[in-house]
């Protein structure tokens, strides 16, 4: 499976965060604090392993607690679609036929029966993203 340097930047920037779960707090003045592994422990209340950004809102201000919210959640979230892009990736290479599309006269792929020309035949999309499928 070939990832792109896109993908693969993403899961290196990823990899290097600060590791999960990451949760926010507010100080009730507008700055909220996306903490990681914010958590309360019996006798020390709200601990964590330090805080990874800061936001400054007005108080009262629901956009920066929305931001706050969205850059936690952000450190679960990004690896999970990050495996679920590369499960999706594998299943479409499994199920694409390497043999090259064919065109008749109406522009209807032959080599794999596709009778519609939009969207195009699905072998020819999978082989366009990748290019390894092709058929040397």
């Amino acid at each position: 499976m070939t990832a792109t340097p896109r993908i693969e930047e993403i899961r290196a920037r990823a990899d290097a965060a600060t590791p999960g779960h990451w949760g926010t707090d507010y100080d009730g003045k507008g700055t909220y604090y996306v903490h990681a592994r914010l958590r309360t422990e019996r006798g020390a209340g709200m601990v964590s392993d330090g805080v990874v950004a800061t936001l400054q809102g007005e108080h009262g201000d629901g956009q920066t607690y929305r931001n706050a919210s969205f850059a936690a959640r952000a450190r679960e979230d990004v690896p999970f679609l990050l495996d679920r892009v590369a499960e999706l990736e594998a299943l479409v290479q499994g199920m694409a036929d390497p043999d090259p599309c064919w065109f008749d006269h109406h522009g209807y792929c032959q080599a794999h029966g596709w009778t519609a020309t939009s969207p195009a035949c699905p072998h020819g999309r999978a082989q366009s993203l990748f290019p390894e499928l092709k058929e040397s």
